[in-house]
């Protein structure tokens, strides 16, 4: 099989065929600085970010902050149209409250 090397953007109006075989009809990222205040011991707290076009059970990419806060742990999904759900859930015994930071995410399509 042969290497193709683009110098420029490309654009497929029909999705591409990742190496697996899927087609990826769509890639949408956005990034927002969430604020999740104090979180309680062994809870769970929920922030969105908008991504326009964004369908529940598109597969989400995460990028944490340089420093995340120690004793959570982030999770990402589409929850509803145009809306990526960020989810801490404290894995401590005592409340954590985490300092505003900007999360990034991709989200794919197949």
């Amino acid at each position: 099989m042969s290497l193709t090397t683009f110098t420029g953007p490309v654009r497929s109006l029909k999705g591409f065929i990742a190496g697996n075989g899927n087609t990826i009809t769509k890639v949408l990222s956005n990034s927002a600085s969430l604020n999740f205040g104090s979180i309680g011991a062994a809870a769970q707290a929920d922030l969105t970010i908008t991504v326009t076009g964004a369908a529940v059970g598109d597969e989400v990419v995460m990028a944490l902050p340089a420093t995340p806060a120690a004793g959570l742990i982030f999770n990402a999904f589409v929850s509803a149209a145009n809306t990526v759900t960020i989810r801490a859930s404290n894995i401590t015994a005592v409340p954590v409250d985490p300092t505003a930071a900007t999360f990034g995410v991709i989200v794919i399509a197949a």
